[in-house]
């Protein structure tokens, strides 16, 4: 070991100049790079300063010396093939710093790694930020996305799955199915900078009456809700952030929060890897060279993944096919411009086989997605550190997406059709009573985006300063053959609500112009730390004028603070407005078709039927539809001093203007006719003079800018590094939080016209909430053999408490329509009045009853081992002990049985070594 000390001191006397000549407030930072087993030195290594986005690289002796202001400073130390690795050091005025790093070809052989989620405190994002580095993610075996969010306060572990499309709930509980949507569409996911949109998403299906509105269609689809996290395989991530509190004013067209993906990129050594567990196989391979800086660099990723809900049967499956080139290159002198480009191709196929012995309705679906994305991030330095730079970001994204289903449909009898686009009557078309349907939606989604940005930072006495103005363009587009099917044999419907095909190719786009300026200080106070930040954002979605937009504008301030009020104490504040413009499908949702039958005569002789139909079609206007918006608060405090860092953060989430279905009626009027002669091999003769006319009250679910969310929360986030043999690390997570959702607007009781009678009038109510609050924690040993190249991690997950209520449940009605479409309105001080008991609502004993579940126990083993020659293998089984407690509802009396069943996975990885 005495060599190494010797050598760092040769680099000590022979590295810059700048060691012997410091300026005033300036110090030295020196270094020496070693392999982790063999302890030799690894020139050529390059050391990233990422708070100035420096690069420098080791000597031909893996030492490296360097001047620089002194404050504190984040390094990333990386070598072609090797793990990289992070670390933090103080620079002070007129001393030298020597620290040394060990770098290693698997995670598992160095002396601190980090398997769970660690919270980033940063000047350049600010709020509560957590962090999954790349081993936490080998660590985890996560199979997509969504299964790495259960290491964020909160989250509950569950059992990997792809056979449905897996979401993001951030910061909120269950609660209805359209909040859970607006959590999850209010979510951006960002590769690399650029934001991947799902606004164009047009994959939808006209919800059957005897559904609840806004029911998914028959095939797998995220229309209208956030990304499908199933399309980003983990093996393309190199680590990630979450961003939950108030994020930086760069991020938009978001409200619950960020996800900020780095992808895998420079010099990888060439790694197969396969997962495999009861229900998914999964197959990757990467590789990498040059890192982009001092030499050009090129990395691949490649991802094949086949996931099937039950092994015993291969009816509903789900593949994914992935493939990610990476290239980088820095240009000019001292590397002065910087330029990546990004690949992306995938295909994804979510599939219901027809089964054998399915002989009646012979159900099938089909979801089909392939997706190509192009995407390049240049960067200008007008300086050598890379404080004063202008940056450009574009990316251009095609989907071709197919979704389909098909089934044996019987009616009641013979039923008349018609093929009118307009409010008419024509004379209409039997069709069968027993056939089968094929409906088809095929859509073309484009997504282009474009981001300019300067920035500059620079220091001013103790305080570091950093502006950033930006301005950033999106489109949004489809332009697919749409939702075919043959008009003769359409979907299932009932209730006269009429189907027509429909193509998207005269919707128009969605764009959204924004600018952005923001302001970043850090510094200190005497001997404490603060940091200031403070930004705005103005949004316009469809830009009329630069100022004014179809659909509005949105401007959005936000604010973070942080001061150290004690030594290594912290207490930050957040306060922002976050906006998401409304998808496509809500602006668009297409017209709706009532065909109501004025006369219908089948006869045996097909040459006298006759059947004649009366078309309404409501075009549902959503010219005032708007971005919803969520206003964001947060104040917390954390202790950060090594090995101890404990976090506590309570929240406040107020989200209004959220999308939803709302069923109205519409009102029909038709006349009703009668034969006057039935002559033989011709139609009926029918009296122009209609028998009676009727007004038929017809139900169609229509877009609605009225959900609200209100969150609150408590979360706790802690770690201790005690790198002792037996315990490595032990972390404690949780939060408490109280999720509130519910409805503006008011509601129709429209499932009173689906009855066998009319009823002369049906409600309006009131809409009522739902309430649900859950303290859960996480606790989290991990244990980690660095000479053995072992980490053993457990987990013990507590539902300490799990309730919900239904609240402002109204009885009364506030108004009525009736059986002629008329609306009326009802007085508050006349809604109790006897008049309206035909009306009033009923509910049973237990639906006002609170829905109080026990505590729950589960607990999860992984186990992660390298040997020689690259090999990497991983274990996992959540709730080892098979526990799966029942409960009895309060509400319905039904035993119900939690946690997941037993669930197991293996996998195993081979690096070359170079």
């Amino acid at each position: 070991m005495i060599y190494k000390f010797f050598i760092l001191g040769l680099g000590l006397l022979y590295g810059p100049a700048a060691v012997f000549a410091m300026s005033d407030d300036q110090g030295v930072l020196c270094g020496i790079i070693l392999e982790q087993r063999s302890g030799d030195t690894l020139p050529g290594a390059v050391i990233h300063i990422k708070d100035l986005n420096r690069y420098i690289t080791a000597n031909h002796e893996g030492t490296f010396c360097v001047e620089l202001p002194a404050k504190k400073y984040s390094l990333r130390v990386s070598h072609l093939g090797m793990r990289p690795v992070e670390k933090e050091f103080q620079v002070e005025a007129d001393e030298t710093v020597q620290f040394t790093v060990r770098l290693s070809y698997s995670a598992f052989d160095l002396d601190e790694i980090s398997v769970t989620a660690s919270q980033a405190n940063r000047l350049d994002q600010p709020g509560t930020v957590n962090r999954i580095t790349r081993e936490g993610i080998e660590h985890i075996q996560a199979s997509n996305l969504a299964d790495l969010f259960e290491l964020l306060p909160g989250q509950l572990s569950g059992t990997p799955s792809l056979t449905s499309a897996r979401q993001s709930l951030l910061r909120q509980v269950p609660t209805t199915s359209e909040a859970a949507r607006a959590n999850a569409l209010g979510t951006g996911v960002f590769v690399d900078g650029i934001p991947i949109s799902n606004n164009a998403n047009l994959q939808d299906d006209v919800s059957i009456l005897n559904a609840a509105p806004g029911s998914l269609p028959p095939f797998s689809s995220v229309a209208g809700r956030g990304l499908d996290l199933r399309e980003i395989p983990p093996d393309l991530i190199e680590s990630l952030e979450v961003v939950q509190g108030v994020p930086s004013a760069r991020y938009g067209d978001i409200t619950s929060g960020a996800v900020l993906v780095e992808s895998r990129a420079g010099a990888i050594a060439p790694q197969a890897r396969v997962r495999f567990n009861p229900n998914v196989l999964d197959a990757n391979l990467t590789a990498g060279f040059g890192d982009g800086v001092q030499s050009t660099g090129i990395s691949f990723s490649g991802n094949i993944t086949r996931s099937q809900d039950d092994p015993r049967q291969n009816l509903d499956l789900y593949t994914r096919l992935t493939g990610q080139l990476n290239l980088s290159r820095s240009w000019l002198e001292n590397r002065a411009l910087r330029t990546s480009l990004r690949l992306q191709a995938s295909q994804f196929l979510d599939e219901r086989r027809l089964d054998p012995q399915d002989e009646v309705s012979r159900r099938e679906r089909e979801s089909q997605d392939r997706f190509l994305q192009v995407s390049m991030n240049t960067s200008y330095a007008f300086n050598r550190d890379r404080s004063h730079k202008l940056s450009l970001d574009a990316s251009v994204g095609i989907r071709r997406q197919v979704g389909y289903y098909a089934e044996n449909i019987s009616r009641m009898g013979l039923f008349p059709l018609s093929d009118a686009r307009t409010d008419t009557t024509i004379i209409g078309t039997f069709g069968s009573s027993q056939y089968r349907n094929e409906t088809t939606v095929e859509g073309n989604p484009l997504n282009i985006y474009t981001r300019a940005e300067y920035s500059n930072r620079f220091s001013a006495g103790q305080t570091v300063h950093n502006y950033v103005l930006g301005i950033e363009w999106k489109h949004d587009s489809n332009r697919g053959d749409g939702r075919q099917f043959d008009v003769l044999r359409p979907p299932r419907q009932n209730y006269s609500v009429g189907d027509r095909p429909r193509s998207f190719d005269d919707i128009p786009s969605l764009n959204m112009l924004s600018v952005y300026g923001e302001h970043r200080m850090a510094g200190t106070l005497g001997d404490r730390v603060y940091s200031l930040q403070a930004g705005l954002r103005f949004d316009n979605v469809s830009p009329e004028s630069p100022v004014k937009g179809r659909f509005g504008t949105v401007l959005a301030p936000r604010l973070n603070a942080s001061i150290e009020l004690l030594r290594n104490v912290h207490i930050r504040s957040g306060y922002g407005v976050t906006a998401k413009a409304p998808p496509l499908n809500m602006l668009y949702p297409g017209p709706r078709y009532f065909d109501v039958v004025n006369f219908s005569n089948y006869a045996t002789n097909p040459a006298e039927r006759l059947a004649i139909v009366t078309t309404a079609v409501v075009e549902p206007d959503n010219s005032d539809m708007r971005a919803y918006t969520s206003r964001k608060f947060e104040l917390g405090t954390y202790y950060d001093s090594d090995p101890v860092y404990l976090s506590l953060t309570f929240y406040r989430e107020n989200t209004n203007g959220a999308y939803g279905l709302t069923r109205d009626v519409y009102p029909v009027v038709f006349d009703r006719f009668e034969a006057t002669e039935f002559p033989e091999n011709a139609p009926p003769v029918i009296n122009p003079d209609p028998v009676e006319t009727r007004t038929f009250l017809g139900a169609y679910d229509l877009p609605a800018n009225s959900r609200f969310i209100f969150n609150k929360g408590l979360e706790l986030d802690s770690s201790v590094n005690l790198n002792r043999t037996w315990l490595s690390s032990l972390s404690v997570n949780g939060a408490l939080i109280s999720t509130t959702a519910g409805d503006d607007g008011l509601n129709i009781d429209t499932n009173r016209l689906f009855g066998s009678s009319v009823p002369s009038r049906i409600g309006i109510f009131e809409r009522e909430q739902i309430e649900r609050s859950r303290l859960s924690t996480s606790i989290r040993s991990v244990h980690h053999i660095s000479d053995l190249g072992l980490v053993v991690s457990l987990l013990a997950q507590t539902i300490w408490m799990d309730r919900d209520l239904r609240s402002n449940v109204q009885l009364n009605p506030v108004g009525y329509i009736t059986d002629e479409g008329e609306r009326t309105m009802i007085p508050p001080e006349n809604r109790t009045d006897e008049a309206f008991d035909d009306i009033r609502r009923q509910v049973s004993d237990t639906y006002l009853i609170e829905e109080r579940r026990p505590p729950l126990w589960l607990f999860n083993l992984r186990l992660s081992k390298s040997f020689a020659g690259g090999v990497e293998a991983s274990f996992f089984a959540n709730n080892v002990f098979s526990s799966r407690p029942m409960y009895e509802s309060a509400r319905s009396g039904a035993l119900i049985r939690r946690n997941p069943p037993l669930f197991f996975g293996f996998d195993l990885s081979i690096r070359i070594r170079r």
